[in-house]
């Protein structure tokens, strides 16, 4: 039985590179495809993964290319424009729509029976899973946004402002990644039980959420959040390809889940015995609702305006 295939694209980037290499040292094999505007530089990760090989099992990773896509088990959209000065995410949404374009293209060629996943890493990951949805051809469940960085800051800034450890903490943002992003404070575990966040303790962790990216762009560095994303997606594909119900968040197209229809925006999602994945449905307050239906039309309006793949 041959490992799970994964296809990275925009393997050369920071997230890209360090997604091959966590998925090359993981306990389970899986065969990698890298695939690089910037051929030399998916050429010397090669090298460098081939001295990787004494070390114990030899690493299953070579030069891909969209031909690739049609036997993946998961497809990895990474590739995007440098940073170079910090914004929103939605600010580079028109020159990162120019990058993806052309692998979008491939992967709406994927027969309708291909039973595999694509995540969508490259920003702003609402409005391009929603743009690549529209256009595939394999069910709706298949394509996926990586929005589980929120919840996992979101469960940083709860447990320091309950004194708790991190790794306690089970807390969830819906909605955009972006901006318009929900944290669900009603929804707060610590060490599996319900526990009360207080109305200031709420609104530290709010103000410690958006000014996360503040703190980030001062300091000047273009570069995103390199080791967060790659070992969250890495978890997303381990539980894609081995079956595991999940704990996180994704942004998967709606059809009528929490009211909301033809829209990709970030909720709980876990998956079945045959890797499809399922909406978990949880009561809103009004206030939630609101700002995830605002979340939602927001998105759904920048998908429109991309115009056809």
């Amino acid at each position: 039985m041959r490992p799970p295939k994964v296809t990275i694209v925009g393997a050369a980037g920071g997230v890209g590179s360090s997604l091959a290499h966590l998925l090359i040292t993981a306990p389970d094999a899986y065969e990698i495809a890298l695939v690089g505007r910037d051929t030399r530089s998916v050429t010397c990760l090669l090298m460098d993964s081939e001295s990787l090989a004494p070390l114990g099992r030899p690493p299953a990773v070579g030069h891909g290319d969209t031909g690739d896509f049609h036997d993946s088990d998961v497809i990895v959209i990474t590739a995007s424009v440098p940073l170079t000065a910090w914004a929103p995410r939605a600010d580079s949404m028109s020159a990162n729509a120019e990058v993806v374009h052309p692998y979008f293209r491939e992967i709406t060629k994927i027969s309708a029976d291909w039973g595999g996943h694509v995540i969508v890493v490259t920003n702003p990951i609402d409005v391009f899973s929603g743009w690549l949805r529209r256009h595939a051809h394999f069910g709706n469940s298949r394509i996926l946004g990586y929005s589980w960085n929120d919840s996992l800051r979101l469960r940083v800034a709860v447990a320091r402002a309950l004194g708790e450890d991190p790794a306690d903490i089970t807390a969830w943002v819906i909605g955009e990644h972006g901006d318009a992003f929900v944290p669900l404070f009603d929804h707060v575990l610590l060490k599996g039980g319900q526990v009360r966040v207080s109305a200031r303790q709420r609104e530290s962790i709010l103000a410690e959420l958006r000014d996360f990216y503040t703190r980030w762009g001062a300091l000047g560095r273009a570069r995103t959040t390199v080791w967060t994303t790659a070992s969250g997606v890495a978890r997303m594909i381990h539980d894609l390809t081995h079956g595991r119900s999940a704990d996180w968040t994704a942004s998967v197209a709606l059809n009528g889940e929490y009211g909301l229809s033809d829209v990709n925006i970030g909720v709980p999602v876990t998956m079945d015995a045959r890797g499809v994945l399922r909406v978990v449905q949880w009561d809103l307050d009004e206030a939630e609702r609101t700002a995830l239906h605002q979340a939602a039309s927001l998105v759904r309006q920048r998908v429109d305006g991309l115009g056809a793949l």
